[in-house]
């Protein structure tokens, strides 16, 4: 069975990550060290930073992910041609969530992150 993220759980997820700088093909973000305490929401999904990553070089366009964990922060290389990045703007403005959770989930379908 498919661990599905929720709605709202994107949205609060969405709450723990900011847009620090961007521009054509990389984008760069903050994610807010509190992001810890959602831990044992997310614990049913099961999910690494190794899988995380896994997940994210899986999507179509994106070239590159840099995790700094003590910077807190993710830059993410990508091609403009192919990924649209208004998934990732959507996802922290918390705007049309509806349409990134129907994105992520496909991917963890696809990918079966959540299965472990």
């Amino acid at each position: 069975q498919m661990a599905i993220i929720s709605q709202q759980q994107i949205s609060k997820l969405s709450q723990y990550f900011s847009i620090i700088h961007h521009t054509k093909g990389r984008i760069r973000l903050a994610i807010s060290p509190k992001i810890m305490q959602l831990q044992q929401e997310f614990k049913t999904l099961n999910i690494s930073l190794d899988k995380a990553k896994e997940f994210v070089k899986n999507i179509d366009g994106i070239k590159e992910f840099k995790f700094i964990a003590l910077l807190g922060t993710v830059t993410i290389i990508y091609d403009s041609d192919i990924f649209n990045v208004r998934i990732i703007e959507d996802f922290i403005n918390a705007q049309n969530l509806e349409h990134v959770t129907e994105f992520i989930n496909t991917l963890i379908d696809k990918f079966n992150i959540a299965g472990g």
